[in-house]
């Protein structure tokens, strides 16, 4: 027994032993992480610079000679005098085309309308030189005058016209216009599956938006239950509150009255995350215990390619959604299949080729599609990754390829995708998406990188894309900037040199009676430029909240395995980019806290002032006041973890307290808003980053009122646990 013990006793001081080495080896260890922050963050602020954004006052007026209208027309020739919008409008027209223009003409708010065939103020004729979307506009002091080949051309005159009397007041600048797109298509895919459902009227909104922008392609991104299909209804009823199939069906009757085609869109392989939780279909995944992404993020997301089962679930999925749509086509998406070849079909892909498995996969649910009378479209970014498979790709696919930033390859994919001979389509981004605000330069940039060498490479077309990545936490106005230039380039690419976006914001989409609205929108969409460096798809402060309370050194090996992750995502798609995130990443400096802060101070008194005309003008207002509230919370966040270890008791505590109250007063507010666009569904899913951090302020708090020797052995652990995760994440991999 004495034998017994001591061989316990022994293992136990063996043990003990142990123990105390890994916890003396950690304190070490973060003592020499903590002095190398030391040098980086001294480094990072002797790179500091003073960042200046225009403001509204500074920017220069709309030039004489520049038309106020987006998309702005290939021809315009100014011809002296005004056009006054009279009370009633007399209309001339073919006798068949008496009622669709009748119908046109009603979208311009404030005159009556009447047709006569004797003549009028304005009359239409027919022109079969016109390209199909293409029309003529010749608008005199006491009458106007319309040319055009198709309906949609008409259409798309009267819809000048609508906007020009908005711009101008009703005395619109006498010119003559000879106008038709770039692209034959220009479309929109808006994430109605990232926790934000829109209401209809929301959706209808926006499409009226669109309309006016002279989009013709519209999508509803679909993944997981944002869909209510009927077939799976235990698997959302009661938890979600997805759009249903009548209002589907009355958006799409709406689209199809203004020339725009609501194209069905549902995910297929990848991004099924909501399926795979489920107990009906945890087994059709690739990783059934998940996958680890970059060592950090654990996912299970992606369907098995290789079991029938897969393609018999999308088969009935198909045909719960297909039939509230009247569109040819149907994007089945494809994208991102992260987990493939790491699970179930490990040993297929290392035989056949993890291209050629995801093929093999693209090609059933072309099968699928074609055999209910669609035209299938798909990302290109598994396809441009192997582009020797390019070749297996059916020709009536029309091919996506997706890039947000302005240093994506765009004219390099468009020359591969041109040589292909498939179909095609550029989709960059809003970029409001995870930025609170949105990234204005990058977003100007990128459209126009995109649409200029779709042009110049026979795309088919543009989709702007919308997402809603963690959460959806931008409001819709801050979108709009994104529409405006998605369909301003796309019809016309050229006028990327007159682009008075600023402008157009103001009068059209804001109807800002002082002017400046569209200026402050898209300058607070320049936040970042006070941030470390320019993050890819996000901002820092955005970013800041995902991480939360926790020890600085903790943040900064997150962040640097996250910009190795995004660079191993990158390498083989557009390996271009890697350099240019590299050296942003590089040549970061400390963030400009102060300059922030007076920047957000200034437009906030700005839209204060402002004048908005539209129906929803004071929760535009609202939006944008409430969005600067999670940008000072975030650059509080930011600042906090930053100088934490600097603070005294009192300081610290009031710092907490600030950021307490500006999180708890944006959830009040933030609540409401989200109420009058969006349905209920997804809200508390989409704030659990918020509702954590206040858990986190809570706890801490409750700690700085504890004993010093309390938060001394808390600050102990916090050291262990930070140099231990940071190990992890030294030699982590996917």
């Amino acid at each position: 027994m004495k034998k017994v013990f001591k061989i316990i006793l022994y293992f136990f001081y063996v043990l003990l032993a142990l123990i105390v080495s890994i916890i003396v080896f950690l304190l070490i260890f973060y003592s020499v992480l903590e002095k190398k922050q030391i040098k980086l963050t001294k480094e990072l602020e002797n790179r500091s610079r003073i960042t200046h954004v225009s403001e509204a006052s500074e920017l220069n007026p709309l030039k004489s000679q520049v038309l106020n209208l987006l998309p702005l027309p290939k021809k315009v020739q100014f011809t002296g005098g005004d056009f006054s919008f009279p009370a009633s409008i007399v209309f001339s027209v073919s006798d068949s085309l008496k009622y669709e223009t009748g119908n046109y003409l009603q979208m311009i708010p404030g005159i009556r309308i009447r047709n006569s065939p004797l003549g009028g103020n304005i009359h239409f004729s027919f022109n079969k030189t016109l390209p199909v979307q293409g029309y003529t506009l010749s608008i005199k002091a006491g009458k106007i005058a319309i040319e055009y080949s198709s309906k949609q051309g008409m259409y798309y005159a009267i819809v000048s016209l609508k906007v020009l009397k908005q711009n101008y007041a009703g005395n619109i600048p006498c010119v003559y216009i000879e106008d038709s797109p770039d692209l034959a298509v220009r479309g929109l895919m808006l994430d109605i599956s990232r926790d934000k459902v829109p209401t209809l009227e929301t959706l209808i909104g926006i499409t009226q938006l669109l309309a006016d922008l002279k989009y013709n392609h519209l999508e509803l991104y679909i993944e997981g239950f944002s869909f209510a299909y009927p077939s799976f209804k235990k698997l959302w009823e009661g938890k979600e509150t997805p759009i249903t199939g009548e209002e589907i069906q009355t958006l799409d009757t709406f689209c199809r009255a203004h020339f725009i085609d609501l194209v069905p869109n549902q995910n297929s392989l990848g991004h099924m995350m909501a399926w795979l939780a489920t107990d009906d279909y945890k087994d059709l995944a690739e990783c059934p215990k998940g996958y680890k992404m970059l060592g950090m993020m654990s996912m299970k997301g992606t369907l098995d390619p290789t079991d029938p089962r897969s393609i018999d679930l999308l088969t009935k999925m198909t045909e719960d959604l297909l039939p509230n749509f009247t569109s040819p086509n149907f994007n089945v998406n494809l994208d991102e299949p992260f987990e493939l070849g790491k699970g179930k079909s490990k040993e297929i892909c290392l035989k056949k080729g993890e291209g050629q498995v995801y093929i093999d996969y693209a090609l059933k649910m072309h099968a699928l599609i074609t055999g209910k009378n669609k035209k299938m479209m798909m990302w290109g970014d598994i396809v441009l990754r192997h582009p020797e498979l390019i070749s297996q790709i059916p020709k009536d696919v029309t091919l996506l390829d997706w890039g947000y930033e302005s240093s994506y390859p765009y004219e390099r994919h468009c020359k591969t995708l041109q040589a292909s001979g498939l179909d095609y389509m550029v989709c960059p981004g809003t970029n409001s998406w995870t930025s609170i605000t949105g990234r204005t330069d990058n977003m100007l940039a990128t459209i126009e990188l995109a649409v200029v060498n779709a042009t110049k490479y026979g795309a088919k077309g543009m989709l702007l894309t919308d997402w809603g990545d963690m959460g959806h936490w931008q409001y819709l106005p801050v979108s709009y900037a994104g529409y405006a230039t998605g369909g301003a380039l796309s019809w016309n690419s050229n006028s990327r040199k007159n682009l008075e976006l600023g402008t157009f914001l103001s009068s059209y989409i804001f109807r800002d009676k002082s002017s400046v609205m569209g200026d402050v929108v898209l300058d607070l969409g320049r936040y970042n430029r006070f941030e470390e460096f320019p993050l890819f798809n996000m901002t820092t402060t955005m970013l800041s909240f995902q991480l939360g309370l926790r020890d600085e050194i903790m943040v900064s090996a997150i962040f640097d395995k996250l910009i190795k992750g995004i660079g191993d995502l990158m390498k083989d798609i557009a390996p271009e980019m890697i350099s240019v995130f590299n050296e942003n990443y590089e040549n970061r400096h400390s963030f400009d806290y102060q300059g922030l802060q007076n920047f957000i101070d200034s437009k906030e008194k700005m839209l204060k002032y402002v004048k908005i005309h539209t129906p929803d003008s004071l929760v535009i207002r609202d939006e944008y006041l409430n969005s600067i509230r999670l940008i000072r919370l975030g650059a509080a966040l930011q600042n906090y973890i930053d100088f934490r270890n600097t603070l005294n008791l009192q300081e610290e505590k009031s710092r907490l307290q600030l950021m307490k109250e500006l999180c708890n007063q944006y959830l009040i507010e933030n609540k409401r808003l989200w109420m009058i666009r969006n349905k209920p569904g997804g809200y508390d899913r989409s704030i659990a980053p918020l509702n954590s951090l206040n858990q986190q302020i809570d706890t801490r708090l409750l700690l700085l009122d504890k004993s010093a020797l309390a938060r001394g052995f808390n600050r102990f652990l916090e050291k262990i646990g930070t140099a231990g995760v940071v190990l992890y994440l030294s030699v982590a991999s996917e």
